[in-house]
């Protein structure tokens, strides 16, 4: 049970495509994170239990911790968290026809996700996120950027499970009898 106060009304909990601080809120409270932060805004691990960078900055490596798990709405162990499930959701982002409205925050900075979103190319293992193995993440940036780790906590950078994607389609975050 998630109780909280809010100021507006809550439309979707397709934290994929939303743009809402309400919304944003829900799922930093449902949703686990690559990276968190302590008590003073110094990063912490989330998800990614220890992350590096190549010496040009532009490849971010994160290993994802083992262990954790989805879980279905009525409690049920659904699957493991994994690499690929930040693969998957990044792809969801970048189909235009899903709508996301943070699609451009991971196409300001991932290589080829603009060109992928505006259907330039059509390849998304082109596009500069991927799953080296189950618990080792990659992001190929366009450009060096220094605060790219703290970008991991917005939403456009949270997993969701690509089975479960294929199974809800367009009904991810609509369709309350998957809550």
């Amino acid at each position: 049970e998630y109780t909280t106060v809010y100021a507006g009304e809550i439309t979707t909990l397709n934290y994929l495509v939303t743009a809402t601080t309400n919304e944003f809120a829900i799922a930093a409270n449902l949703v686990d994170t690559l990276i968190d932060y302590d008590r003073y805004g110094v990063v912490q691990p989330g998800l990614a239990t220890e992350w590096s960078v190549s010496d040009d900055n532009l490849v971010w490596t994160l290993k994802i911790r083992e262990g954790v798990k989805w879980y279905t709405h009525d409690g049920k162990e659904y699957a493991d968290v994994t690499a690929h499930d930040f693969v998957d959701a990044m792809e969801y982002i970048l189909d235009p026809n899903h709508e996301s409205k943070t699609a451009n925050i991971a196409y300001s900075v991932i290589k080829n996700a603009e060109e992928y979103y505006n259907g330039e190319i059509t390849d998304f293992e082109q596009v500069g996120v991927k799953a080296v193995d189950d618990y080792t993440l990659e992001y190929t940036l366009k450009n060096p950027t220094p605060y790219f780790l703290s970008m991991l906590n917005y939403v456009c950078f949270f997993p969701a499970n690509g089975k479960y994607l294929e199974e809800v389609g367009d009904r991810f975050g609509t369709d309350n009898t998957n809550i």
